[in-house]
């Protein structure tokens, strides 16, 4: 019984140094701004400890777009994020497949294993335009149910 106590005593100890090496939650802030060319957007995330808020640096970026409003409907390919001269500074080129709102979800692996998800709006005039869209759906919907 004894020996029992003691391997699971000593697997605690191994297995808990593992975790706290891992590194501290990380957390991101992301700016995109428009390419010249169309549904192309520069992004700087600053990767830092959501608690440090000390900058994370030699971490993998793995960057995936999806839109909250259509899950899975776009293909967008995932990229990887390439680390800038400064620290926490990493820089990822996404090509989407249309204006409006989307999730940035930051596979981030090296110092720590998290993932980061931001919403960020890209094409400010044509949030607009889809909004006056939705709500045309809208009114063809109803248009259904009456009917």
């Amino acid at each position: 019984m004894k020996a029992a106590k003691g391997l699971v005593a000593m697997a605690a100890i191994v297995a808990f140094p593992m975790v706290a090496t891992a590194g501290e939650r990380a957390t991101a802030n992301v700016s995109c701004k428009e390419t010249a060319k169309k549904l192309v957007y520069d992004c700087m995330i600053m990767l830092s400890g959501r608690k440090s808020k000390q900058p994370l640096t030699g971490a993998s970026i793995m960057v995936k777009a999806d839109m909250p409003a259509m899950p899975m409907a776009h293909n967008v390919k995932p990229v990887k994020a390439m680390p800038m001269g400064k620290p926490g500074m990493y820089h990822a080129k996404l090509h989407l497949e249309m204006y409006g709102e989307w999730a940035l979800k930051m596979t981030v692996s090296g110092p720590t294993r998290d993932v980061v998800i931001r919403k960020v709006r890209f094409g400010a005039e044509a949030a607009g335009k889809m909004g006056h869209g939705k709500h045309e759906m809208k009114k063809m919907e109803h248009k259904k149910h009456t009917n």
